[in-house]
């Protein structure tokens, strides 16, 4: 075994030797090389191979240690064996065995090569977004009657975005507006893929974290969450911060990011126009939308996340067979019909629906009044289908006003049935029992 061991370490070895030999052969006359550069992986891993087979009566390296640098060849030769050898590694190079010396005197002229960026350090691209229609759309019928139904059932069910929604710390009046602004910016750039309260709690780990200890904090009402505290602070804390919500270490690098440019560009203010707000990193329309509604007070458009989504597609709000794909496509369907006044009061209202009720997952239909044949309700405020403000409303229909009730429900109506055929067994063997 051990002879076999060793006939083919030899025959590695030669052939090992046999193609540094025929490098050194192609560049035989083209001069030694100005510039000696690192080589390919491909080399060094010959290299390694080399080092790791003896030779038999190869000599033994002096005392002053050799170091091994290898060098890309710059120009092309025309060789018939350079034809004949298809390489696919790297182009032919060639070794050098320089002293200490000789490598410290090249190392000042060694320039290395620029690493391709990564995802993190790339130039954000330019981001393009559709504003509206070509031609608007119809309104759906009885939108409004299911909007006011909506209200109705949202009455009695907190969500948990009427407590943590991006519109909290606006409320938060003793905090300087200007920090109130940009804790709004950075709730929302979290909230992405992440529940409300998985959100709120990471806003108020930076918000804990970022103030100093009581010895030092003199003004308890004083928030530190700021910009310049977001730029002065380590990746490392901020990921620390928010390493509950979804896609945590890049919206770490999003935040300080946008600190950075905030405190660049803005004077340590956000931005007061959706390009200004889409042209931050990790920052897009929906978000923008909704920072302009809550941090400046400035209706001008819908923000449209996966609870809006799915419930006014589920709603049929945009036609059967013409369902719309992605949240920015809800959004221009849904500007070109609804009034400008229901553009704020929607995203609250249909996430918190979707929240309790309309879930992604076994939604409530049979809590849900759109799934009833006829309900009635009360609304206040301006006129529309069904009659004058504060008017009651009855709504009797030919089926729901959501065509999609009991769709992948385990709550509608065959799930009663079987319940109910259950008890009925029940009962019965709990006769029989007390008749033996």
């Amino acid at each position: 075994m051990s002879r076999r061991r060793a006939s083919a370490k030899n025959l590695v070895s030669k052939e090992i030797k046999r193609e540094i030999k025929e490098e050194e052969e192609e560049e035989e006359g083209e001069g030694e090389m100005d510039n000696i550069k690192l080589g390919t992986r491909a080399t060094r891993n010959m290299k390694t191979k080399l080092e790791s087979f003896s030779f038999g009566n190869s000599p033994t390296p002096s005392s002053s240690k050799a170091t091994i640098v290898s060098s890309t060849a710059t120009t092309t030769t025309t060789t018939a064996k350079s034809k004949k050898r298809k390489r696919s590694e790297s182009p032919p190079v060639d070794l050098h065995l320089l002293t200490d010396a000789d490598a410290d005197a090249d190392a000042d002229a060694y320039e290395p090569t620029p690493q391709r960026k990564t995802k993190a350090t790339k130039a954000a691209k330019a981001k393009v977004y559709k504003m509206e229609l070509d031609s608007p759309q119809p309104a759906p019928a009885n939108w409004l009657v299911t909007y006011r139904a909506i209200e109705e059932m949202r009455k009695g069910r907190p969500a948990p975005v009427d407590t943590m929604g991006c519109h909290a710390p606006m409320k938060e009046t003793r905090i300087d507006v200007q920090a109130r602004r940009f804790i709004t910016l950075v709730s929302l750039m979290l909230s992405s893929q992440t529940k409300d309260e998985v959100t709120h709690a990471a806003v108020q780990n930076l918000r804990a974290v970022f103030r100093p200890p009581k010895e030092h904090d003199t003004d308890p009402y004083k928030e530190y969450l700021t910009v310049p505290n977001m730029v002065s602070a380590s990746i490392e804390t901020i990921e620390s911060c928010i390493n509950k919500v979804g896609f945590w270490r890049r919206k770490a690098q999003y935040l300080k990011s946008t600190a950075e440019i905030l405190q660049r560009d803005y004077a340590g203010e956000i931005p007061k126009s959706v390009e200004g707000l889409c042209g931050l990193p990790g920052v897009g329309m929906k978000m923008a939308m909704l920072t302009m509604q809550n941090a400046w007070g400035e209706n001008v458009g819908i923000g449209v996340d996966v609870h809006v989504h799915r419930i006014t597609n589920r709603l049929g709000w945009f036609g059967r067979g013409r369902e719309t794909k992605t949240p920015e496509e809800t959004r221009v369907r849904l500007e070109s019909w609804l009034p400008r006044e229901f553009y704020g009061p929607i995203n609250p209202l249909l996430v918190g629906f979707g929240q309790t009720v309309c879930t992604p997952v076994r939604p409530k239909c049979e809590e849900c009044l759109l799934s009833r044949k006829e309900f009635e309700i009360e609304w206040e405020g301006e006129g529309g289908e069904g009659g004058k403000g504060g008017e009651r409303v009855k709504k009797v229909g030919n089926g729901p006003l959501c065509p999609s009730a009991f769709k992948g429900s385990t709550g509608g109506p065959r799930r009663k049935t079987v319940v109910k055929k259950e008890e009925e067994v029940l009962e019965a063997l709990i006769k029989v029992e007390l008749e033996e």
